[in-house]
């Protein structure tokens, strides 16, 4: 029987887009990208299943449609313990299929990790649904990492939208490959990344250096795009160092004090390094906080905090699938 070492689901179209190009970086993992379209990706190694809502794209029927579907989507990965769910939250699919597969998936026994991407702020008709759908992956995933549009503007404000998005799905897929890279990292493992994940609030920052101050350009970029994200300073941090195979222990020692000093982190700070030969860093850090940006979305996350209005999809649903059947690996 074949094992993997994770299996990567992207919901909606964003997360469609995403898994194409994690499928391509790791070499260990099952694929599948859920939506309600017919469009393809490119790459035979993710498997796309349709939701059939035909033309009644509610949120209800949705959310009916992701559940029903949630035990084969459990029986594609039955050898797979930790399980990442991508999805763009913003739009009607996304927010409302994602916390109902993330919750069925973990009731039968997996482990999951969401990856949840926030909409630019100009998109005001997306914000508050963005906001409610955090707050259901937060109750639904063991674990969320949540990621803001809003930095390509505050990095290049010119960079056309739909290169935008492509960037962003670049290293989104960087991130997560090497987040469960078995070879050639040194000093963080996937465990870490769920045990900073399971703290509560996460959000990740990018920076990439070049020249004789990489470390530190890299490492500020970083640490400011993890700034404008939050409203609180960070907890603990996992920093992933991407680049030159000569680094020096000085650099990564300038990296994690530019790093503590900007998002004045008061915890631990674990560095995981990958070399390549690039003469370049890429910085991706990880970081817990108290609240972020996007937790001001939602009004009603104060008050409900932990409850939901709406989230027992169960109550007032036809089918009734019984998850106990379907094992996973220990």
């Amino acid at each position: 029987m074949l094992t993997y070492d994770v299996a990567v689901v992207g919901v909606g179209t964003a997360g469609k887009r995403i898994i194409e190009k994690i499928s391509h970086k790791i070499s260990n993992g099952i694929f599948l990208s859920i939506d309600d379209t017919e469009s393809k990706i490119c790459g035979d190694k993710v498997k796309e299943i349709k939701l059939n809502v035909n033309f009644e794209r509610t949120s209800k029927r949705i959310k009916l449609e992701a559940y029903k579907t949630s035990r084969s989507i459990a029986e594609e990965i039955v050898n797979v313990k930790n399980v990442v769910i991508v999805v763009g939250l913003g739009g009607v699919f996304g927010s409302s299929a994602a916390p109902i597969i993330a919750k069925s998936l973990r009731e039968c026994g997996k482990k999951i990790l969401g990856v949840a991407i926030m909409p630019f702020k100009f998109e005001k008709s997306r914000l508050f649904r963005a906001a409610v759908g955090l707050r259901k992956m937060k109750m639904a995933c063991d674990g969320l990492i949540v990621i803001g549009n809003g930095e390509f503007l505050e990095k290049a404000p010119q960079t056309p939208l739909f290169k935008a998005y492509e960037l962003e799905n670049e290293w989104i897929g960087n991130l997560i490959s090497k987040l469960f890279d078995r070879e050639n990292v040194y000093g963080i493992n996937s465990k870490e990344t769920y045990r900073l994940a399971s703290d509560g609030n996460i959000i990740v920052g990018v920076g990439v250096g070049e020249g004789t101050g990489m470390a530190e350009e890299a490492a500020t970029e970083a640490s400011s795009a993890l700034r404008r994200q939050s409203n609180s300073d960070v907890k603990d941090a996992l920093v992933y160092i991407v680049g030159w195979k000569e680094i020096s222990v000085g650099d990564v020692s300038t990296i994690v004090t530019t790093f503590r000093g900007i998002t004045c982190c008061e915890g631990e700070v674990k560095v995981g390094y990958y070399p390549n030969n690039d003469r370049s860093l890429t910085v991706y850090a990880l970081a817990s906080v108290t609240e972020t940006k996007f937790d001001g979305w939602d009004p009603l996350q104060k008050i409900l905090k932990e409850r939901e209005l709406d989230f027992d999809v169960y109550s007032d649903m036809s089918v009734d699938y019984d998850f106990s059947g379907i094992k996973c690996l220990d």
